[in-house]
């Protein structure tokens, strides 16, 4: 069986060799010191998963994933920031530029292996039929969400948020419940405030859904049509 591929891109060497040795154990690895490096190897070797830091020399993280996102040959492709900036706000601000995830150093290793993991069977999840919601059409096949006819440019995880509530319209549906459909084995040390961020991110690439993803204080999110 075909191993996935894992791009790292980091420029610290010995942060990159402990993920080339123990991602090895598992996948194919190919790495990059600088992101230029890793975004022609994003473009040309096709990854699977990109492990991403952000402080890196020639061009930062938080640019080349704005690159990646935008390029039609790599914006499927899942992108897990792992950086030393672990405040709240570098989270917010990391995935405002249309990460997948992010995981602050230190990390855990086990805690890494499950969000890549996640990521990968979201990938090679059954394709279901399209759901349709007022003017909102999700197809899970294309990985696709279309309102009122216009295509929405959204990332993997904000694309899963959607279809999350979209398919329980008319219902409440907890944080809790998103972390676990979404983020899977990985959801327990996923912080609930990743999924506002990622709510804003929505509402701002699609204006109208503020009117019909309602906040339900202290519990989570409904879908109105």
């Amino acid at each position: 069986m075909e191993k996935h591929r894992i791009l790292v891109i980091e420029d610290n060497a010995d942060t990159r060799r402990f993920l080339e040795a123990m991602l090895s154990k598992e996948f194919e690895v190919i790495s990059a010191e600088n992101a230029v490096i890793g975004i022609d190897y994003a473009r040309n070797r096709s990854p699977s998963v990109i492990l991403l830091d952000i402080m890196l020399p020639i061009l930062s993280g938080y640019d080349a994933c704005s690159l990646i996102k935008k390029d039609e040959k790599t914006k499927n492709i899942p992108v897990i920031f792992l950086s030393a900036k672990n405040a709240p706000t570098d989270i917010t601000q990391g995935l405002t530029y249309g990460a997948d995830d992010y995981i602050p150093k230190p990390f855990d290793y086990n805690e890494l292996l499950a969000r890549i993991k996640a990521r990968l069977r979201k990938g090679n999840e059954n394709v279901t039929s399209p759901i349709l919601v007022g003017d909102l059409k999700i197809d899970p096949g294309l990985r696709e969400a279309v309102f009122a006819g216009k295509k929405a440019q959204l990332t993997l995880t904000e694309f899963d948020i959607l279809r999350c509530l979209a398919s329980k319209a008319g219902s409440v549906v907890s944080r809790e419940d998103i972390l676990k459909e979404v983020w899977q084995e990985a959801s327990g040390k996923t912080s609930d405030r990743t999924i506002d961020v990622h709510i804003r991110a929505l509402r701002r690439k699609i204006p109208a859904l503020t009117k019909h993803i309602i906040s339900i204080y202290g519990v989570g999110y409904r879908y109105e049509k």
